[in-house]
């Protein structure tokens, strides 16, 4: 009898134990993060004004996912997986110009190096950073050099020790990180790879829209003619697309052209 009694309970229990392991199964475990955004260089703040944001991180199935942080704002929650290690990046935008992200150059951090507790700051090198994480974890190669086993603290020594070229030093967004990541991931990373792009004079004349600034953060000149004339300047282009921005729109260029693309207070 008590051998049929402890039957049924097993009978009883175990489908119980079989729910239990299959919602085991799809629970995804989330934790909200707190993210601190950067100041902006005071170049653009007097040129454009006050960002908005768009948050970016990828999801535990590949893709990039994105949250838009309005105007004024300084911190904000978003809840992630807490299985997601990765790169998180910060584009500011200014949508009261016409401006959209992806104009100017991120701020980032990476997830969990940069976490205490819940807290996270988000910092113009952590855009350097988050963006060679992610585009080494795009790049086909060797699974050796994912960035999940990058040595990320060595990574951040060649920064903290100036044992770079001063020109990276001053402004790393003069690297070619897409090249950087492509080659790390087929043999390794090497830091003699982290050198200024070439680059090739471009001789224009700005519309009388002024000022403007530079997109990188690290180095974000203000180009300013006089009143009603005129700017002719010298860029100095690479593969890579760069752009200048002003409050009535911003201009795009590269090895391969140039571009003026209008914003919302065009005259």
């Amino acid at each position: 009898m008590k051998k049929f009694r402890a039957y049924l309970i097993y009978i009883v229990l175990m489908p119980l134990s079989a729910c239990q392991f299959t919602a085991d199964l799809f629970w995804v475990d989330t934790k909200v993060y707190i993210f601190e955004l950067p100041e902006i260089p005071h170049e653009w703040n007097d040129v454009l004004g006050s960002p908005a944001w768009r948050l970016e991180w990828l999801s535990e199935q590949g893709h990039i996912s994105s949250m838009d942080v309005p105007l004024g704002v300084i911190t904000t929650e978003v809840s992630l997986s807490i299985h997601q290690p990765g790169p998180i990046l910060a584009w500011p935008y200014w949508p009261q110009l016409g401006i959209t992200p992806h104009r100017t150059r991120p701020a980032g951090a990476l997830l969990p190096l940069d976490v205490q507790q819940n807290r996270c700051r988000l910092t113009w090198m952590g855009g350097i950073e988050a963006t060679l994480f992610y585009l080494l974890k795009t790049s086909p190669g060797n699974a050796k050099y994912d960035p999940d086993t990058f040595n990320w603290p060595r990574f951040r020594k060649l920064f903290s020790e100036k044992k770079l070229p001063l020109a990276v030093l001053a402004d790393p967004w003069c690297v070619d990180w897409a090249l950087v990541a492509t080659k790390t991931r087929l043999s390794g990373f090497d830091s003699r790879r982290l050198v200024s792009q070439p680059t090739k004079p471009l001789f224009v004349t700005l519309p009388d829209v002024g000022p403007w600034v530079a997109d990188s953060p690290f180095i974000p000149y203000l180009l300013e003619g006089r009143a009603s004339e005129e700017l002719k300047i010298t860029l100095e282009t690479t593969a890579s697309v760069n752009t200048i921005l002003s409050a009535h729109g911003i201009i795009a260029y590269s090895w391969d052209g140039i571009a003026y693309i209008s914003g919302f207070h065009d005259p």
